[in-house]
């Protein structure tokens, strides 16, 4: 299956996406630093200064386990197929999931890119797209878990939010539950695949994006036959697809965890009542969980801007809006543009090296 992923034109959107990216983000800064009227630099050394290293530590840990959860994922599932791959080419896979999905409008670049790099190690194109939706069906449905468990056990995390904010968590669960179902549904019905992929191919003959109107739709054909096949087995691989969701619950945890362990870091070394620091950690952690669920509903590349936003109105409700302002600025800076950009030379790197194996160079 041969992918323009790596052509010149790919290539200059890419960049475009990049920069893009970069003024986004300084914007959301910007807009953290108007928010909070208190906030400054000076605030965030003196914070980091007392801080804990330990924890610290364990925020940073959370987010490359966040990288390394979703890369087991799709290795549980394309090993279940006949497909394995080392955990190094799956961190490879996640990395490129993780770094398109960031800067691109709703995440629609992260499953193209985990699909090229999967594609080229050999895996076929079929078994891919059939893993790689059950993948984003299981983190749609740990996200969805990981909220209800939120407000199970602490309900009030949801009054943190303004009513904006908690609009668009009400908003963006009902498109999770529509997407997981949706995704599922595809992965199971074979006819749901059939009509996607003429519509795909409709709307990419329509806008020239499909150069030959006769050649895809056998490559389709034959590609659904193969796509079925792997679908039928589905029923074979349960404990695989239960493996798959707990990895993605894992992930997600992680990510939110970067918030909490950065908080306690924060406080841990100067608060009377340690305990209360530890308590006020884990709601950080739910209230994280609800934000990612608001995030779901907001095109814009990474949800930034919004999501920035979205934790300092809810971190403000049991923390000072300065000091609110500096957990969000670390914390966001640790799971999402951190994360990011090690994701990014991840890629770069994979992608290079592949290039000049491909040329013989190596």
């Amino acid at each position: 299956m041969k992918s323009s992923f790596g052509s010149a034109k790919d290539t200059k959107k890419k960049i475009i996406w990049a920069v893009l990216f970069l003024v986004i983000a300084v914007a959301s800064v910007y807009a953290v630093f108007s928010a909070s009227k208190d906030f400054s630099f000076a605030n965030v050394i003196f914070h980091l200064r007392r801080s804990s290293p330990l924890f610290i530590v364990l925020a940073f840990a959370a987010m490359l386990c966040n990288i390394a959860a979703e890369g087991l994922s799709m290795r549980v599932l394309f090993k279940s197929f006949g497909h394995p791959v080392s955990v190094r080419r799956s961190i490879v896979y996640s990395s490129a999931d993780i770094y398109f999905s960031a800067i691109t409008p709703s995440a629609t670049g992260g499953q193209p890119a985990c699909a090229y790099f999967a594609i080229r190690d050999g895996i076929p194109a079929s078994c891919v797209t059939l893993c790689l939706i059950f993948n984003l069906a299981m983190y749609t449905l740990s996200i969805i878990i990981i909220g209800i468990i939120t407000l199970i056990i602490s309900p009030r995390v949801y009054l943190y939010f303004g009513i904006g904010a908690r609009i668009l968590i009400v908003l963006g669960a009902a498109l999770l539950c529509a997407i997981g179902a949706f995704f599922i549904l595809v992965a199971l019905k074979g006819n749901w695949a059939d009509k996607l992929g003429e519509l795909i191919i409709k709307i990419g003959l329509k806008l020239h994006i499909i150069k030959s109107p006769d050649g895809w739709p056998r490559v389709f054909r034959a590609e659904i036959i193969n796509y079925k096949h792997y679908a039928s087995m589905i029923g074979q691989h349960k404990d695989a697809i239960v493996k798959a969701l707990l990895l993605n619950m894992l992930q997600r945890s992680s990510q939110f965890a970067v918030t909490m362990f950065m908080y306690i870091a924060l406080n841990i070394n100067v608060a009377a009542d340690k305990g209360e620091v530890v308590m006020n950690g884990f709601r950080l952690f739910g209230a994280q969980s609800l934000i990612s669920i608001g995030s779901t509903f907001i095109p814009i590349p990474g949800a930034m801007g919004y999501t920035d936003l979205m934790m300092l109105n809810g971190f403000s409700a049991i923390m000072p809006e300065a000091d609110a302002a500096v957990l969000e600025l670390l914390s966001r800076s640790t799971s999402f543009y951190c994360c990011v950009i090690l994701c990014f030379i991840v890629v770069a790197v994979s992608f290079f090296i592949g290039k000049r194996r491909s040329a013989g160079d190596i």
